[in-house]
């Protein structure tokens, strides 16, 4: 492919990377002699059948879009490629920088969102959803300096993928092309149709990511982390014993833009960089706290609270009878037994030396009888939201440290949720 001349004016130099949708190409724009980038798509999601149709509507909105904030498009082809050409960016993504200094002051982090803020609002008026926000995609020019600003890249490109793409991703292990799983909405997992408010949830685990130097979510697999997007509250900032002070009113902007319904996000991205820089500028003001009363907490039940147990939480949408149907199946798929059952607990014994659905545990021949109570606290606001509270409780305290029982319990906990939520 080096040295292939696309549409006649743009040679390839040097590939630059590969992703889930193509190889990209640094080249040289002969007639005007500039360095330019090539984006060459794979030849499978070419190949897909409406693939013609989207690639020319998007590239016609991405052609349409400019903005000092986002990578400029030269030139597509549908017939030599296909390909699009962009504009050439000297600097390093968001994800380098992030590697390179852990996390980014809260100061810093506020000058970078307004400007990434202030793109993703100019692309919503025109009704251009990025889908595929994260910090690879995202460039930054004269990083480490007062003069750093960001370059969007990629804008449109994920609509050009075929939404039959994430149903095939959830039934095998291939890549995910559609979406990142550490940064996808959760209403893109539950299959739900998508508007500009994904894009805010994206840029939400981002601000998270650079304030505390690590993402909201993790899994031992993609299938485990996009569950979580999709049923777990983000780990408190406090929870997290970071090294630096990050103010409550920061936190509840930040947790906001985390929300599972997009209707308790902020409703556009400009309105999301102007709280955050008011609770910016009320922190330094020392009336942070005023700002997170603005800002109302999502509305849910109260959770127990228990420190001489491993606990977890994730939401479900089912009625709490269905949801007590599943947990019998799961308990007798591990032979395990019921040892109490009332509204809104349950208590069972489970022996992970049993039958596993996923065949996920591995711990045969060695005792794992695990104490697990199981807290279902509806949402009176949310119809047949559950909360679900997985809490293990040890034989004796000083189990909690014991690192193979808490790799039991962590396993048993991801059996659960999958379980729950029909996954397997």
């Amino acid at each position: 492919m080096i040295g292939r001349v696309f549409m006649g004016r743009y040679e390839a130099v040097r590939l630059l990377g590969e992703g889930g949708m193509g190889k990209v190409y640094l080249a040289r724009q002969l007639d005007l002699g500039r360095q330019v980038v090539v984006k060459v798509m794979h030849e499978h999601v070419a190949a897909e059948p409406k693939f013609k149709q989207r690639f020319q509507r998007e590239t016609l909105l991405m052609a349409h879009f400019a903005h000092p904030y986002a990578v400029a498009l030269y030139d597509a082809s549908i017939t030599d490629g296909p390909c699009i050409v962009m504009e050439y960016v000297r600097g390093v993504n968001l994800e380098t920088l992030l590697a390179k200094n852990k996390r980014l002051s809260p100061p810093r982090v506020n000058r970078l969102l307004g400007q990434l803020c202030e793109v993703l609002q100019a692309a919503h008026d025109q009704g251009l959803v990025h889908r595929d926000l994260k910090p690879a995609n995202l460039m930054v020019v004269d990083h480490d300096t007062p003069r750093e600003k960001i370059k969007v890249m990629d804008f449109g490109l994920a609509k050009m993928m075929d939404s039959t793409v994430v149903g095939g991703y959830l039934e095998s292990s291939a890549e995910f092309a559609v979406g990142t799983p550490g940064y996808i909405p959760p209403e893109q997992v539950r299959g739900d149709m998508i508007d500009h408010r994904a894009d805010l949830y994206s840029v939400g685990v981002m601000v998270y990511e650079m304030l505390t130097g690590r993402l909201p979510f993790t899994g031992t697999s993609q299938m485990d982390l996009m569950l979580a997007h999709a049923t777990e509250p983000p780990p408190s900032f406090e929870s997290l014993n970071l090294p630096i002070h990050i103010s409550s009113a920061v936190e509840s902007v930040v947790m906001k833009s985390l929300a599972k319904d997009p209707k308790d996000r902020f409703q556009s991205a400009r309105e999301l960089a102007e709280y955050f820089d008011s609770a910016m500028h009320l922190e330094e003001s020392g009336f942070a706290e005023e700002v997170r009363d603005e800002i109302p907490e999502p509305s849910g039940p109260a959770l127990i609270h228990d420190p001489n147990t491993l606990a977890f939480s994730f939401e479900a949408w089912m009625p709490e009878s269905i949801a007590v149907m599943k947990l019998r199946g799961f308990v007798n798929d591990l032979s395990g037994q019921i040892i109490e059952s009332i509204p809104g607990l349950v208590r069972v014994q489970v022996n992970v030396e049993g039958k596993s659905r996923g065949g996920l545990f591995g711990f045969r021949g060695r005792s794992a009888v695990l104490n697990l109570e199981l807290y279902l606290h509806p949402n009176p606001n949310r119809g047949n939201q559950l909360t679900i509270q997985a809490m293990f409780r040890p034989n004796s305290l000083s189990q909690l440290n014991d690192p193979v029982w808490r790799e039991r319990c962590t396993k048993t906990y991801m059996e659960l949720r999958g379980y729950l939520m029909g996954v397997g």
